[in-house]
């Protein structure tokens, strides 16, 4: 027989079993839907949540938080902590070297640790800031194809719940499917920037040439038809000044043809496909000289041809220096030299004209949508240049570009 205390037990241990093997059936279901949503969402603000949220669920953590790692300052930055106190945290940024964040980042380790309050080497600014009566503290590194991407840190007022090897397991797994999630998030927020900034560039452009046909071919057209129909009316009446008012029409007619093979060579510069950079820096000034604002180009050095790209970009940032020396210096000329030196190419457009201010003149550029200057330095910068702007009030400006080929 079966004592009545022993029958107890066993019915106590096997309803513990049930809770423990309950629970992880419920935390392998979450895992379950963690992957099947974090292969689905792209907003990474959302993504990031969600992510957090499951976490915490997964190993019934009291609370925690998600940091996003930026490698160029080696600091992480707190990216999510829920809560109406989290907002203190949001955005602050820690070093990617020290404390509890730091060890499990640099370690690429899990990192569990009990009473964090009294043990300096492993601070934590969510407990030191929001949680300081934390028993348990655990830091899992998000890591994606070998690359670290963040950190969740979770922790534990229970001191009966301490954060075991099964949590860690769970923790990581959400960790490993939330590190791709958040990279797969972060270049389709890449592709989607840079799909708004090529129609910016787009509309910019197709700006332009509406204000370029509207200041030069639309209106001597809309010249050439009054003076046309003056001349077949005088004509009609039998005077000589019609003759006189139709001839004077063919340099009209010839400055319109001009004004529209320009812009069709802004558009394709055909000779840079054929003959290359400085064949069409060549002609590019002798084209902008013969519609009266004079370009001196200058080749050093012994032409060659350099990555189509390249040759694109430098071209273009040629274009658009040139252009705002037209309308904003206060001259009529701009000297441009092209320097073929061992291994780089140099590439000077300076003006002796009215200058400015650097940094005020970007931001009222990039608030009123005019994307030239940006448009310049995101060239050189696809490239792998290096660009320089110089220019103060009435010293004129100097635009320096150098690029490997």
């Amino acid at each position: 027989m079966i004592s009545t205390g022993t029958g107890h037990q066993e019915v106590a241990q096997l309803r513990a079993q049930l809770a423990a093997a309950q629970a992880r059936i419920e935390a392998l279901e979450t895992l379950q839907a963690v992957t099947l949503w974090v292969n689905s969402e792209l907003r990474l603000d959302t993504l990031l949540a969600e992510v957090l949220s499951a976490a915490v669920a997964v190993v019934g953590a009291d609370a925690g938080a998600l940091l996003l790692l930026d490698e160029t300052r080696s600091q992480l930055e707190y990216a999510v902590v829920p809560g109406s106190m989290g907002g203190a945290l949001v955005g602050r940024r820690v070093s990617a070297d020290d404390g509890a964040v730091g060890w499990a980042i640099s370690r690429r380790e899990p990192l569990v640790i009990e009473a964090p309050q009294r043990r300096r080497r492993f601070h934590s600014e969510l407990v030191t800031t929001l949680h300081p009566r934390t028993a348990t503290l655990a830091c899992v590194p998000l890591v994606a194809q070998g690359r670290v991407v963040g950190v969740l840190e979770m922790v534990s007022s229970d001191t009966a719940h301490s954060f075991g090897e099964a949590d860690v397991s769970l923790l990581s797994a959400v960790a490993g499917q939330a590190a791709i999630a958040i990279e797969n998030a972060r270049l389709y927020l890449e592709l989607t920037q840079e799909r708004d900034r090529i129609l910016s560039v787009e509309q910019e452009v197709r700006n332009q040439l509406a204000r370029d046909l509207h200041d030069g071919p639309a209106q001597l057209l809309a010249s050439l038809i009054m003076r046309l129909r003056l001349g077949l009316c005088l004509l009609d009446k039998g005077r000589e000044e019609g003759r006189r008012e139709l001839g004077a029409l063919e340099p009209v007619l010839e400055r319109a043809l001009r004004e529209v093979r320009t812009m069709l060579f802004d558009l394709r510069p055909v000779i840079l496909e054929a003959r290359g950079l400085a064949a069409a820096l060549e002609d590019y000034a002798r084209r902008q000289s013969a519609e009266g604002f004079t370009v001196r180009y200058t080749t050093k050095g012994e032409p060659r041809r350099l990555r189509a790209d390249a040759e694109r970009a430098v071209f273009a940032i040629v274009r658009e220096a040139v252009a705002n020396a037209r309308r904003h210096s206060g001259t009529d000329e701009a000297d441009v030299t092209l320097n073929f030196a061992d291994g780089s190419v140099q590439l000077v457009v300076c003006d002796q004209g009215v200058g400015f201010e650097l940094q005020p003149t970007e931001s009222e550029s990039m608030l009123r949508g005019s994307l030239g200057l940006v448009n310049m330095r995101e060239r050189t910068e696809a490239i792998g240049g290096r660009l320089s702007i110089q220019s103060r009030p009435a010293e004129g400006t100097t635009v320096s570009l150098t690029v490997a080929g």
